[in-house]
């Protein structure tokens, strides 16, 4: 039998995972880690850095199944590491005891759109007023092997997957920017639109996320995690909207605020205050204005000059935005 492709984790899985020393790492830092589910496993997140992939299986094939985790060698031993990114299984005593480690050492990349990432949602989360629940962080599609993920027409990730609390619950798919840096590079605005579009063209909300969707929250209480409503049915679910949440949207000195910037990518002609025009091919030529709903694909634009110093946002769709640009 062929790898089965399901998001979530077994009710075995998740008590075996609730008398590790994992979960209480957890349930003393929940203010700062972020539980991710997967398929067949966990990811735990500081500062949206993966720091334990865990699985519950038989290590030696014939062992009783019980929790293992691996981690990237840079977040125990820093720039000593042998190999950059190379995966390592150790014991989950190793990360309870070393996350003072594992912290310091994610801090130092510095990557302010991964903090603010994880700020959002934990921030969002804590909020009982929030109209919002964040489940997921740096969710890619599941494949059974690197085959069917080369041959795939939709391999993205979204940064933020929220739904809102009341019923039928709207589903948001957020792409989040931090200031100019990451607005034209090889995973800035337009290929963001792009992955978006190609998630419309096939189909993959109603053959595959919506149900993703349920069986995430699923496992989220399995593993103890409170959710502010009851597991929704497939129809309670309504059809997806896409944002774009850009933080730090501030002018450096002389030069344009992102959202400025942002618009030289997206736009023919001059708006939103663009300074100029991207010298590639922009969104609006091979999409369309994703601005108006008469688009095949539009998308909903929040702008904040909030910092990963000043993070007030406290509600990640309907919090303090600046500025809020929705199809028309």
């Amino acid at each position: 039998m062929g790898k089965k492709i399901i998001r979530g984790i077994s009710e075995d899985f998740a008590e075996a995972f609730k008398c590790s020393i994992l979960y209480r790492l957890y349930r003393e830092h929940e203010d700062e880690i972020i539980i991710g589910i997967r398929n067949d496993y966990l990811n735990m997140y500081y500062n949206s850095d993966s720091i334990a992939k865990i699985e519950y299986i038989n290590p030696k094939g014939n062992d009783k199944k019980r929790i293992v985790c691996e981690i990237d060698e840079y977040y125990l031993y820093g720039s000593n590491s042998n190999k950059e990114n190379k995966r390592v299984r150790v014991d989950p005593v190793e990360i309870y005891n070393k996350y003072p480690t594992i912290k310091e050492l994610s801090k130092k990349k510095k990557k302010n759109e991964k903090i603010t990432q994880s700020l959002l949602v934990l921030n969002n989360n804590r909020n009982q007023e929030s109209n919002w629940y964040c489940l997921d962080i740096e969710y890619v599609k599941a494949f059974k092997d690197q085959k069917e993920k080369n041959s795939t027409e939709f391999n993205a990730r979204f940064d933020i997957i929220a739904l809102s609390k009341q019923k039928p619950h709207k589903v948001a798919l957020i792409e989040l920017k931090y200031g100019t840096g990451a607005m034209g590079e090889k995973s800035g605005i337009r290929k963001h639109v792009s992955d978006f579009y190609s998630f419309i063209e096939n189909g993959y909300y109603e053959s595959h996320l919506r149900q993703e969707l349920i069986e995430i929250l699923k496992s989220l209480s399995y593993v103890g995690i409170s959710l502010p409503f009851n597991i929704p049915e497939s129809n309670d679910l309504l059809a997806p909207e896409f944002y774009f949440i850009t933080l730090d949207n501030n002018a450096k000195g002389k030069r344009s605020t992102p959202k400025q910037v942002m618009a030289g990518y997206l736009f023919e002609e001059p708006r939103w205050g663009r300074t100029r025009k991207t010298s590639i091919n922009n969104v609006e030529k091979e999409h369309g204005d994703i601005t108006r709903k008469g688009n095949k694909f539009n998308a909903k634009f929040l702008f904040s000059k909030s910092t990963v110093d000043n993070m007030y946002i406290q509600d990640i769709i309907d919090g303090n935005y600046e500025e809020r640009i929705v199809p028309d």
